[in-house]
C-alpha cells in the first residue's frame, strides 16, 4: 500500500458536538446569496436574464478550484491520502484556478449598460467579482497550509506566489483568446498553440505581469491577515 502522506486529524467540534462550520465558507455563502438577490430582482424587473446566467456561470467556475481543495482537505482530515492524489488534485486546482479572479473583467460589461441600470450593475458585477476573488484566494490559502508541511515553507511561497501569477496568463486566455479550463481536455492541441503564441504577444506578457503581480500582492494581504499569527504562535 502506499504510504499516506498525513496523519488522520478529526474536524473541529463544537459544544453540541457537531462538526465547526468554516467561517470562510459561512462569508462565502452570504456574498452568493447576496449577489443571486441582486441578478434575480434585475431579471424580475427588466426580464433580461442576460446577466443571472453570465454571473452565476462565472461563479460556479470561480468556486469550482475552491470545492477541489475542500475535497482535497476532507481526504487530508480522513487519512486517505497519497502524493499521487495530491498532485492530481492540485493540478486541477490550478487549472481552474483563474476561473476566480476572471469575473472581475466582467467589470468590461459596464461599457454596455444602460444608464438607468449604471449603478446598480456596477454593484452587481463587483459584488460578484469580489465574491469570485475571495474564493480563488481562500482555495490558495487552503493549498498553503497543506503544501508548506510537504515542501517547507519558502517554496510553498514560492509555489503560491507563482499560481498567482500563472492565474493572470489564464486570466489572458480566457478574456481575449476565448479559451476555458476545460479546454485543457476538449481541444489540447489548439489549447498548447495558443499558449505557445502567447509567448510573443506584447499584450500577454504585460496583462500576466499586471493581474498576476495584483493577484500575488492581494494573497500575501490575505494570507497576512488571516495565517500569519497562527503561523507565529506555531
Amino acid at each position: 500500500m502506499q504510504q499516506l502522506l498525513y496523519i488522520p486529524r478529526p474536524h473541529p467540534i463544537d459544544r453540541s458536538g457537531q462538526p465547526k462550520t468554516s467561517k470562510g465558507l459561512m462569508a462565502l455563502a452570504g456574498l452568493t446569496v447576496a449577489g443571486l438577490c441582486l441578478v434575480i430582482t434585475r431579471g424580475l424587473l427588466t426580464n433580461n436574464w442576460w446577466f443571472f446566467i453570465m454571473l452565476t456561470w462565472n461563479l460556479f467556475l470561480a468556486f469550482f478550484p475552491l470545492g477541489v481543495v475542500l475535497v482535497l482537505r476532507d481526504l487530508r482530515t480522513a487519512g486517505i491520502m497519497n502524493r499521487w492524489l495530491l498532485g492530481i488534485g492540485l493540478a486541477i486546482w490550478l487549472v481552474f484556478l483563474p476561473n476566480a479572479p476572471y469575473i472581475i473583467t466582467d467589470l468590461y460589461h459596464i461599457k454596455n449598460i444602460d444608464k438607468p441600470l449604471l449603478w446598480f450593475d456596477t454593484m452587481t458585477l463587483f459584488l460578484f467579482a469580489q465574491t469570485g476573488l475571495l474564493a480563488g484566494l481562500y482555495s490558495a490559502l487552503i493549498v498553503h497550509r497543506m503544501v508548506r508541511p510537504l515542501i517547507g515553507a519558502r517554496l510553498a511561497w514560492i509555489a503560491l506566489l507563482t499560481s498567482q501569477l500563472l492565474s493572470g496568463f489564464g486570466i489572458y486566455l480566457g478574456r481575449f483568446g476565448r479559451w476555458n479550463s476545460w479546454d485543457l481536455l476538449a481541444n489540447p492541441l489548439a489549447l498548447f498553440d495558443a499558449i505557445a503564441g502567447a509567448s510573443s504577444n506584447h499584450l500577454s506578457l504585460k496583462l500576466t505581469l499586471a493581474y498576476g503581480f495584483v493577484l500575488a500582492v492581494l494573497y500575501v494581504a490575505f494570507w497576512w491577515y488571516v495565517d500569519y499569527e497562527r503561523d507565529q504562535s506555531n
